[in-house]
């Protein structure tokens, strides 16, 4: 029978307990004492997760490469001296009640907080995941809304351009049959080779198809009608710039056909609306 302690004074000893580093004396009035206290055996308890914690993140390193001679050395050393070397079940004091079914329960501790932390980590792993996901989404979307707020003031910087030049031409743009709702106007700059087109009243597309705005030059006797842009219209309406100055030839009308998308023909459809530039 162990010498008799307060509850203060067995708890000084459980750590050491824990680690299997408490010698005999104070082992068995611990084992004697938490026999009959829960709140130390709760403690104690806590002790041993805590130690089986420690044992999971210790840092492996590589044994010496002649430790094993070392050993096997002064085994043999203390065998010829007939010394009996302690068993390894006396040299690591096991937390009580040092049974097999208390080896079982410290394994099975270490095993449930090993998945435990497991899991933490593939979760952190995941949330990681999603947020680069996120962030990547985010990133697209703020590049494709710079893209088309630089489009956007690009065309308004175009626009400004064609109504800051007091010799602007505006084309009315009508269909060349007088059928239809739809009306236009084309303003261009000559000399600074762009313009913009204001339409309203077109017609809804069906499935597949698209507007595409073209300039036809003249060279000569001959005449070239070179594809600008395709747009969409969802309500009838437009506002399309355009910049013809790596187009060759004069620039002789403007007009806009329906296409079927992506365009392929080499030659336009007929025209939906069209206005002649012609300056002379």
């Amino acid at each position: 029978m162990g010498t008799l302690m307060d509850c203060e004074q067995v708890r000084e000893l459980l750590d050491a307990y824990a680690l299997g580093a408490a010698d005999p004396a104070d082992a068995a009035v611990v084992e004697e004492h938490v026999a009959d206290c829960v709140r130390c055996w709760g403690e104690l308890s806590k002790g041993q997760q805590t130690a089986a914690l420690l044992a999971l993140t210790v840092h492996m390193e590589e044994a010496p490469a002649r430790l094993g001679e070392r050993i096997i050395a002064q085994a043999q050393r203390e065998r010829s001296l007939g010394t009996k070397a302690p068993s390894i079940w006396s040299r690591m004091r096991m937390p009580w009640p040092a049974t097999a079914a208390a080896l079982g329960a410290a394994s099975l501790t270490a095993l449930v907080v090993s998945a435990f932390f497991g899991l933490q980590v593939q979760d952190l792993r995941n949330k990681n995941s999603d947020l680069q996901t996120q962030l990547a989404s985010s990133t697209s979307q703020i590049q494709q809304q710079l893209q088309t707020t630089s489009k956007q003031l690009a065309d308004q910087q175009s626009i400004f351009t064609v109504l800051a030049d007091d010799h602007r031409v505006q084309v009315p743009v009508t269909n060349p049959a007088g059928s239809g709702s739809a009306d236009a106007y084309y303003t261009w700059s000559p000399a600074q080779q762009k313009g913009f087109l204001l339409c309203e009243g077109l017609p809804a597309l069906v499935a597949g198809t698209m507007f595409e705005l073209w300039v036809v030059t003249k060279s000569g006797s001959a005449q070239k009608a070179n594809p600008m842009q395709s747009f969409d219209s969802s309500n009838g309406t437009c506002q399309v710039t355009m910049d013809y100055s790596a187009l060759s030839g004069t620039p002789a009308g403007i007009g806009i056909t329906v296409e079927n998308a992506p365009m392929s023909a080499s030659q336009h459809a007929s025209w939906l609306l069209y206005g002649n530039l012609a300056t002379n």
